[in-house]
């Protein structure tokens, strides 16, 4: 089982990893050991399990408990929302959001960059601050910001996600291009399948876009949303890996 939503889980010791594992399996039962129960389950202190939920972020065992539960809960959902995502993603299979999480999965010390302009570079900015909640290396620009944020970044870059939603924006085809020149593997979100910025990407995700048209994004359209909806569902695949 995936611990990542814990925070400073990777810096536990192998008790306090041991004590983790007993707290996830047997979630139902622990607020009745209590905490010199758990520790004589595992053999180990009092200290210990006190330890392991001061590192966890937590102000006691009680809280540790609840919250340990409230992931479990959310992990057992069995809201299936495949038939959802399939209405949002009008040419994009479930296997490309799995292969995205797979790259978001990947263990290595360069950066994830994101770019848009325009609209899209508020949900950019959510993404972007999100890989960030889930310790990944990141870094991000927009439309105003300088070329050279990207280009003298550009050996340490592992992936180039970018938001379009007429995926025919020159400033982030010119990105793409410049990725592609240095083998950095490009993800694109885009509002529709035929478009420049899908073919010259490595993996392409569609969203649904209800007026393609509209370039200044004066109606109201879902493309953005359904942007967050996705990335959602992707970091819920993430997590599961």
């Amino acid at each position: 089982m995936k611990y990542s939503k814990f925070k400073s889980v990777n810096n536990l010791t192998d008790n306090e990893q041991q004590v983790l594992d007993f707290l996830m399996e047997n979630n139902t039962k622990v607020l009745n050991l209590g905490v010199r129960g758990v520790a004589k389950a595992n053999f180990t202190s009092t200290s210990t399990v006190m330890r392991l939920a001061q590192k966890l972020g937590y102000s006691g065992f009680v809280e540790m408990h609840y919250k340990i539960a409230e992931y479990l809960n959310k992990s057992k959902d069995k809201i299936d929302r495949s038939a959802e995502a399939q209405a949002i993603l009008s040419e994009t299979p479930n296997s490309i959001l799995e292969n995205f999480a797979q790259i978001l999965n990947k263990k290595d010390n360069n950066y994830i960059y994101i770019y848009a302009t325009g609209f899209s570079a508020t949900v950019a900015e959510y993404i972007y601050k999100k890989l960030l909640m889930l310790g990944k290396k990141c870094l991000i620009s927009t439309g105003g910001d300088s070329i050279g944020v990207f280009e003298n970044n550009l050996n340490n870059i592992s992936t180039l996600i970018v938001i379009s939603k007429s995926g025919e924006t020159q400033q982030v085809i010119d990105k793409i291009k410049m990725a592609s020149d240095e083998k950095i593997e490009v993800v694109s979100i885009t509002g529709n399948n035929d478009n420049t910025i899908n073919y010259l990407s490595d993996l392409s995700i569609v969203c649904k876009d209800d007026y393609p048209s509209d370039d200044y994004n004066q109606f109201s359209n879902n493309f953005f949303p359904n942007v967050l909806f996705v990335f959602e569902r992707i970091i819920r695949i993430y997590e599961q890996l």
